[in-house]
This record gives C-alpha cells, sequence and structure tokens, in this order.
C-alpha cells in the first residue's frame, strides 16, 4: 500500500508540474476537451500512425455513440482541421474517400505527448 500511495503522490506531482505546459500547448488543451475529443484523436492517431486510415464515416462508426454523435465528431474534425492538427487526405484507390490524418504539426504534438507519457509511466510500463 505505501508504494502504490507513493506512485500516486509522484503521478500528482508529476500532473501538477506540467500543468501550464499543457493548457498552453493546443494539442494537448484538444486533446483533453472531452471524452470525444480523445477518442477522434486517437483514432486520428491510429490511422497516422499505421495502416487503418479511418474516415470520418469510420470515426462515426468506431467511436460509441453515448459519447459522440456524428455531429459531435464532425465538429470536432473541423476544429481539428482549424487548428492545422488534422487534414483530409483523398485514397489513392477511392478518390471520393478522404481519410484523417496528422499534419506535421499535429503529429509533433502527439509525439511530444506520448513520449513525456513514456517518461512519466516508464518505470511502471517496464515492470510489466
Amino acid at each position: 500500500m505505501k508504494q502504490e500511495k507513493k506512485i500516486f503522490q509522484d503521478y500528482i506531482k508529476t500532473v501538477l508540474t506540467t500543468w501550464h505546459h499543457e493548457q498552453s500547448d493546443p494539442y494537448l488543451t484538444t486533446l483533453f476537451k472531452s471524452i470525444a475529443h480523445w477518442n477522434v484523436m486517437m483514432l486520428i492517431a491510429e490511422s497516422t500512425y499505421s495502416e487503418k486510415n479511418h474516415s470520418y464515416e469510420d470515426l462515426c462508426k468506431l467511436v460509441p455513440h453515448r459519447v459522440a454523435s456524428r455531429a459531435t465528431i464532425q465538429r470536432i474534425t473541423n476544429e481539428l482541421i482549424e487548428l492545422d492538427l488534422i487534414e483530409k487526405i483523398i485514397k489513392p484507390n477511392d478518390n471520393r474517400t478522404k481519410y484523417l490524418s496528422f499534419t506535421k504539426k499535429g503529429a509533433k504534438g502527439f509525439e511530444e505527448f506520448v513520449l513525456n507519457e513514456f517518461e512519466v509511466y516508464k518505470a511502471e510500463w517496464i515492470k510489466v
């Protein structure tokens, strides 16, 4: 129990010491805006870093309806495009379909987020 308490204390300290950075970072403020934002951005990350190539329609199927409606997903994708975090890319084999991917700015924000998470949790992940 003492080790768990130390883990919780370390986590809280880390979160509170990086809070100001997170509030000023456009990627992080958008990522943590809502559960719907988190879901959409993680699926776009999957689209960017794998062969999945998720379209808007795919997001609507993959994000649970209790988390976000189609209109909410559309609003979030439009917001991310305006912030230059994502872009629509035409599928080479089907000009009618556009998949969503991070821009360079979005990929940089995502990669910094993941590397920071790894730094914070690496001691715990290595144990597993």
